[in-house]
């Protein structure tokens, strides 16, 4: 900023420190028991200028060090503004800074949104080939009918998890929370895999509440269906899936719990993490993303539920969602 720039931003503060100067010296003319030469005033009134002009230049000096840091600081919003010297100049640095602070932490989600978007698009092009394959080959040699169905259940599988994953950004804007029968939503997604419930002989055991949850139907069902795929995927044949529910403290808690080869103790933390398949997904050979799950956990957190998991090694995996008991929204 230039010092004909700062006088012209402080015109109104001049103007009025000399119409209050001319008025006093108007008073003083006037005045008949004041007895002042013509000469004295003006020369007075001169001088008062020049201190003006001379705060006004100090004042601008003062302050030009700090304007400077403030045409620098926009080349490189990284880093904090610093360098303020008064009470004004911390109020306007504090405020920049925090501007700054959410403008970079807007940026760092926006970017880690795009390079997840981007891993997820190639890993899911990847993982899609081979199902596409197996329907090529089937076309080809005219296999089982079973094997072709399968393939087009994998297909649909990651279709609807690509779906899920490029809508989770603007989740606010695709849920509504509304009260649910729990019942329902879990046999619609045991349903939708049927397929592997038959082919793999496994059996399943329902006990759901009739209490009503609150929650989003589409968004829950995606969670359930994701829980249910994995615990079908490492549930070994003929074994079991059971799907139950228990209170807590007024909370709903929805426990699906399988007979599968259980997760091991140095993976169970890192299960909800993007992209972790852990040992399992490396042995059984599966078609493992490491997706879902972390889809689970962010659409879980999402939705103001709870999950958590516990496990023994070749004895079998249990989720648990709780609903949190919300008194006040039904009122």
């Amino acid at each position: 900023m230039t010092f004909f720039k700062y006088l012209k931003d402080h015109v109104y503060s001049i103007l009025i420190v000399l119409f209050g100067m001319t008025f006093v010296e108007l008073v003083l003319f006037l005045d008949p028991n004041v007895h002042f030469y013509t000469g004295t005033l003006i020369y007075t009134w001169f001088l008062a200028v020049i201190f003006l002009v001379a705060n006004l230049f100090l004042s601008y000096h003062h302050k030009k060090d700090w304007y400077k840091q403030l045409e620098a600081y926009q080349n490189d919003l990284s880093k904090e503004l610093v360098g303020a010297n008064n009470n004004e100049q911390q109020f306007i640095q504090s405020k920049i800074n925090n501007i700054s602070l959410e403008y970079r932490n807007e940026l760092t989600e926006l970017y880690q949104n795009q390079k997840d978007q981007r891993e997820y698009t190639e890993s899911w092009v990847h993982d899609i080939k081979v199902p596409l394959s197996a329907l090529k080959l089937a076309k080809d040699n005219d296999l089982d009918k079973e094997l072709v169905a399968e393939e087009i259940d994998q297909i649909d599988y990651l279709v609807d998890q690509a779906l899920y994953f490029a809508r989770l950004n603007n989740f606010s804007n695709d849920y509504l929370i509304q009260e649910q029968d729990l019942n329902n939503i879990v046999k619609s997604s045991i349903r939708t895999n049927k397929r592997l419930f038959i082919n793999k002989r496994i059996g399943i055991s329902l006990d759901i509440s009739d209490k009503k949850i609150l929650t989003d139907e589409k968004w829950l069902s995606f969670i359930i269906n994701q829980i249910l795929s994995n615990s079908l995927k490492y549930t070994p044949h003929n074994g079991k899936i059971t799907i139950f529910t228990t209170e807590k403290d007024n909370n709903i808690e929805l426990h699906i719990k399988d007979t599968g080869i259980g997760i091991s103790n140095q993976d169970i933390s890192r299960i909800f993490n993007k992209g972790f398949t852990g040992e399992n997904g490396r042995k059984s050979g599966s078609k493992s993303t490491g997706m879902g799950l972390y889809l689970v956990k962010k659409m879980i957190d999402k939705l103001g539920h709870k999950i958590s998991v516990k496990s023994e090694k070749d004895h079998g995996t249990e989720f648990t969602i709780t609903f949190l008991d919300l008194p006040y929204y039904n009122n």
